[in-house]
Parts: structure tokens; sequence; C-alpha cells
């Protein structure tokens, strides 16, 4: 069977798409957006920009590089820079905006799913060692 994946999204792992959901829901719930709106950002929509900047950043806080979160994002690695890099300067610069305390809210919210998936993730590696033996 044919994989109708394009071909920038075959080769992503289970655990980078799962990441990418963590943090497209992390956003969604702080900026008050829909998950397909984040992925479709129409020029002039600065809300639903900076969500989506948001979650490149998220996903860069994982140590993923910028064309993983391109392609996670269907989109090419200078998007995924420059929006980090946008999110970075707020954080940086501790803009009193809106949007910071809607970043902090998505940071928070995805900090506490990740430390619940890692923490899954650990407890599967030493199930999958312990029955090695």
């Amino acid at each position: 069977m044919k994989d109708k994946r394009p071909p920038s999204k075959r080769n992503l792992s289970e655990n980078e798409l799962t990441l990418t959901r963590m943090a497209v829901v992390s956003a969604t719930y702080a900026f008050g957006v829909e998950d397909h709106e984040i992925m479709k950002v129409p020029r002039g929509h600065e809300r639903l920009a900076r969500a989506r900047q948001t979650v490149y950043w998220l996903l860069r806080k994982t140590g993923m590089t910028y064309p993983r979160i391109g392609a996670l994002m269907g989109k090419d690695h200078v998007s995924a820079m420059h929006g980090v890099k946008k999110i970075e300067d707020i954080m940086e610069l501790n803009m009193k905006v809106a949007d910071s305390a809607c970043i902090r809210r998505a940071f928070d919210h995805f900090k506490e799913f990740y430390n619940d998936y890692d923490k899954k993730q650990r407890e599967r590696s030493v199930k999958e060692m312990e029955n090695a033996f």
C-alpha cells in the first residue's frame, strides 16, 4: 500500500507527530482558536499567525530541528525559523502585548502534556528492557 502523505511527511516519526499535536492543542487552548485555523493562516490574521508561531516555538523547545518543524506544519524551515524568532523576541523583551500571556499559557499547557508524555515514554522503555530479559 502506497503512503499517501506528501514526501516531506513520509519520514516523520510517531513521536514528532504526537509532539506536534500536543503543541497545536496547547496553542489552540491558549489563543482560543481552532486547530484547523492554525494550519491555514490567512494574511492579516495576527492572532492566528501568533498561535502558529507559538507552535513552532514549542516544538523547537523539544529540540526539534527547523526542517522537521516545517515539515510537520506544512511549511518550510524558514517559516519555522521566523516564527520562533518572533516568539523569542516577544518573550525576551517581555512585551506587554496580549499575545505574551497567551504564549505563556500555551507553554504551561504544553509543559504539562510533555511531562506526562515523557514519563510514559520512559516507563514504556523500562518495560521493553525488562521484557527483553
